[in-house]
C-alpha cells in the first residue's frame, strides 16, 4: 500500500480487497462514495460526474472519485443491478460525531441481481429467483430461492441430470446462479445462464461440499436431519440448497429466518417442460418482443394483488401433474365461479392490498418504513374505517 494512503483510504482498499468483484458503496456522511477503478465504472454506467479528492496533484497521482446522496442511493444501486453489476455496501458503524480518529466502517450487505428485496429493483408481478446448479458426472442437483418471499426449493436429478437442469433454469429464469465447478465449466450450462437467460455466475467453490451444506440446510430448517425434509436420498439436492443457504449468508449478513420451508421438487408433481417449448408455448411471454402482451398469462391474469399474480404465473410456469393436486386447484376456482357474491366481495377486499409477502422480507432486513406497514391493509377497509 503507498506510504502516502490515507487512513480513510487504507480502509476503503482493504473493504475493495474483500470484495474486488463488487462496486464498493463507501459511507462518507450523506454520501456514498466510490473511488479508483469503481468511481470510472460508475462514473460511465449512471452518467454521473467524474472528480478527484487530489486537485493540487498532477493529474496522474489523482484519485478518481464520484458518489451518489445517500437518501437516494437506492435508485442508483437499482440502475446497477439492471446492468447486472454486484454492490457491496461499507456503511458507518458508529456515529462520526462521537468517534475517536478514524470513523468505524464495515461491509453490511451485498446485493446482487439475484438478491435484491427493495420493490424498486423489483417486478412486483414476477418472482426474483437466486439459483444454485450442482453437477457431478452424470447427476446432478439445483435449488432456487425468492428472497424477497422467502420461497425455497430443491430438486434432485440421479440421472441425466445436464437436461433436466437446463430445463429447471428455464423454468425458474433466475436472475443469478452460483454454480459448482463442474456445472461452471460445462459449456452448455455456462452458456444457457449467460447468453439465453442473461444471468449472472457465481463460482460455488467449496460451498457445495456435502457435509457442510447438510448442516446449513439442517440449521435453515430446524430439523434434525436432511431425512426430515425427504432429502435423505436426494444427495445433489442437498449440495445445491447447502450452497445457496451459503451464499445467502455471506451477501445478506442478517437473519434469514423468513426462509423457514423447503419444497423438493419431483418429476412426478410438475411437468418438466423443455425451454424451446416453453417459448413456443408462450406461457408468460410472446414469442415476437418477449412481452406478457399476447401470452397465455395475459389472456389469464385478472389478478389483483401481486402475491396472486406471482402465483398465477407459477401455475403456468409448473403445471401440475398430481391429478389430485388439479382436482383441487380446479374445486376451488369452480366455488368461486359459482358463488357470484362471495367472489364480488373476496375481489373488492383484496383490491389495494399490499404485497404480504415482500413486506416480511423488508421486516427481517430492517427496511420496512411506515408505508410499508400500512400497505397489507386493503384500502377498501382503510376507506371504510376512515367513513
Amino acid at each position: 500500500m503507498p506510504p502516502e494512503t490515507t487512513p480513510m483510504m487504507q480502509q476503503y482498499l482493504r473493504m475493495k480487497e474483500l470484495h474486488p468483484d463488487c462496486i464498493l458503496f463507501f459511507r462518507l456522511g450523506d454520501f456514498y462514495e466510490m473511488f479508483n477503478e469503481d468511481a470510472k465504472l460508475v462514473s460511465k454506467e449512471l452518467e454521473l460526474t467524474l472528480t478527484s479528492r487530489d486537485r493540487g496533484k498532477p493529474e496522474a497521482q489523482r484519485t478518481p472519485m464520484c458518489g451518489v446522496p445517500y437518501h437516494s442511493a437506492d435508485a442508483y444501486i437499482a440502475r446497477l443491478i439492471a446492468k447486472g453489476y454486484k454492490v457491496a455496501i461499507c456503511e458507518q458503524m458508529e456515529d462520526p460525531a462521537l468517534a475517536k480518529g478514524l470513523v468505524d466502517r464495515d461491509i453490511i450487505r451485498i446485493i446482487t441481481p439475484g438478491t435484491v428485496t427493495e420493490s424498486s429493483m423489483l417486478e412486483e408481478n414476477k418472482s426474483n429467483y437466486l439459483g444454485a446448479v450442482y453437477l457431478s458426472g452424470q447427476s446432478g442437483g439445483t435449488a432456487f430461492c425468492d428472497l424477497s418471499t422467502g420461497e425455497f426449493c430443491a430438486a434432485n436429478y440421479p440421472a441425466d441430470a445436464v437436461s433436466h437442469i437446463l430445463n429447471e433454469l428455464g423454468r425458474f429464469a433466475p436472475r443469478e446462479a452460483v454454480c459448482a465447478d463442474a456445472a461452471a465449466e460445462h459449456d452448455e450450462i455456462r452458456t444457457f445462464l449467460t447468453k439465453r437467460l442473461g444471468s449472472l455466475v457465481e463460482a460455488g467453490g467449496d460451498r457445495f461440499e456435502y457435509l457442510a451444506a447438510a448442516a446449513r440446510v439442517c440449521e435453515q430448517f430446524d430439523v434434525q436431519s436432511t431425512d426430515e425434509l425427504g432429502l435423505g436420498e436426494a444427495p445433489a439436492a442437498v449440495c445445491a440448497a447447502g450452497a445457496l443457504l451459503a451464499y445467502l449468508h455471506e451477501t445478506q449478513k442478517c437473519d434469514l429466518g423468513h426462509i423457514r420451508r423447503l419444497e423438493l421438487l419431483g418429476d412426478d408433481h410438475y411437468m418438466e417442460l423443455d425451454y424451446t417449448t416453453r417459448r413456443n408455448l408462450e406461457l408468460t411471454e410472446n414469442l415476437r418482443s418477449g412481452e406478457k402482451r399476447g401470452s397465455l398469462l395475459w389472456v389469464l391474469d385478472k389478478t389483483k394483488t401481486p402475491m396472486g399474480a406471482r402465483m398465477l404465473r407459477g401455475w403456468l410456469e409448473r403445471p401440475l401433474l398430481s391429478v389430485t393436486d388439479i382436482d383441487r386447484r380446479s374445486g376451488a376456482v369452480a366455488a368461486l365461479v359459482n358463488d357470484t357474491i362471495r367472489r364480488e366481495e373476496l375481489i373488492a377486499g383484496m383490491t389495494g392490498l399490499g404485497d404480504m409477502e415482500r413486506l416480511i422480507g423488508r421486516i427481517v432486513y430492517g427496511t420496512a418504513g411506515g408505508r410499508d406497514l400500512v400497505a397489507p391493509v386493503s384500502y377498501t377497509h382503510l376507506r371504510a374505517h376512515e367513513t
